[in-house]
This record gives structure tokens, sequence and C-alpha cells, in this order.
């Protein structure tokens, strides 16, 4: 089981959001989830978000935090954001029901 923690209200996915210039934003540290303008229950309601999310969970998980953190900084300068090989991969697997096996998801 992987313990997979998710917070509300973050300042962290507020920057993001920012950045992005979206509305509502969850990002990934670690095998941390923070989010910006959703609750827990709206982000866990939407399971291809989630599944998303799982996967950069995985990411982390596969690369280790610091070379997964510069591995996707420098993709997206090279491809933009969206092309971004990590969230083509993240959305690739939003519907995959079988990422979510084995999480174990904590509101922090």
């Amino acid at each position: 089981m992987i313990k997979v923690y998710v917070k509300e209200n973050s300042w962290l996915a507020k920057l993001a959001a920012a950045k992005l210039r979206a509305s509502k934003v969850a990002m990934v540290l670690g095998k941390t989830i923070y989010l910006h303008n959703t609750s827990y229950h709206e982000f866990m309601n939407n399971k291809p978000w989630v599944r998303h999310e799982v996967a950069h969970v995985y990411q982390y998980k596969k690369y280790r935090f610091i070379i997964f953190l510069l591995l996707y900084v420098i993709e997206s300068i090279k491809n933009g954001y969206h092309a971004n090989r990590f969230e083509v991969e993240a959305r690739n697997k939003e519907t995959d029901p079988l990422i979510v096996t084995g999480i174990n998801f904590i509101k922090k």
C-alpha cells in the first residue's frame, strides 16, 4: 500500500495555478498532491484527474525526487508543458483504473 497525501489550499498549487493560468490545480511533489481552488472531495470524485496525479507520484518514485524535478523542468523548457513527456504519460494514465490500485489517499 502506498500512502498518498492530499493537501487542500496549497500556496504551492496557487503559484502553479497562476503560472498555468488555471482556475483549479493539482500538483505533485513526491507523495503529496497539493490542491488549489478545489476540495479533497471534488478532486477525489474526478477519477481521470486523480489517476493523472497518481501517475506523477509513480514518476517521482521511479526517478527519485530531485532527479524527477530536474527532468521535468528540462522537458518543460525543451518541449513546453503540454508536450512534456511526463505530462503526456500522465494524461495517458487518466483512463487506467489500475493505476490507483494499492494507493491509500490521506487528507492532510
